[in-house]
């Protein structure tokens, strides 16, 4: 395995090089991202000029899962965990797999599941829009490090991908075809 990986490394380029180091430092940014609390939501109103504080939360995506799941919102617990900790993991194996033995079908699942990778933050952006808008109190929402850090994660991610599927992109058709 240190043999193979070795003789890849000075096979490849340095597009692919630092694509697969970009694809490393996106998974070490994912742990921080889901695990460190992402946004505090907070809520109050106001009746005859006094402001009571109805709730004010902080919570990770991983805290956010574990509510909805005790909540009885399980399905939406597991879209949740399915587009941020599964997909992005199963692409990492991938990427490494692929990395390691080349192979333009596996770039090709790679590629398609980056497209699903993002779906989180769609989620997310509903979930929010969702309590924003039933809400008869005034909302407010502010972003913590985890949400950084699950934005640099996504960043890192999606560079990595563009660089190292760049190698299946730019090598002449013969090369492309002994990778099979």
């Amino acid at each position: 395995m240190i043999r193979l990986l070795t003789q890849r490394w000075s096979e490849a380029g340095l597009l692919q090089r630092c694509g697969l180091l970009f694809a490393l430092c996106s998974y070490a940014l994912l742990w921080p991202g889901v695990t460190e609390p992402i946004m505090t939501l907070s809520a109050q109103v106001s009746l005859f000029g006094l402001k009571t504080q109805l709730f004010h939360e902080t919570r990770s995506i991983w805290e956010t899962v574990l509510k909805l799941h005790n909540l009885g919102y399980t399905p939406v617990a597991i879209l949740i965990v399915t587009f941020s900790v599964i997909i992005p993991l199963l692409k990492l194996a991938l990427i490494i797999c692929t990395w390691l033995l080349p192979s333009t079908l596996r770039w090709r699942l790679i590629t398609a599941l980056g497209k699903w990778s993002m779906a989180d933050v769609f989620v997310v952006a509903i979930l929010v829009a969702f309590f924003t808008a039933k809400a008869t109190a005034e909302v407010s929402a502010e972003l913590l490090p985890g949400f950084y850090w699950f934005a640099a994660f996504c960043l890192c991610s999606v560079i990595s991908g563009q660089m190292l599927t760049s190698q299946t992109t730019t090598a002449p058709r013969a090369e492309v075809a002994q990778l099979d």
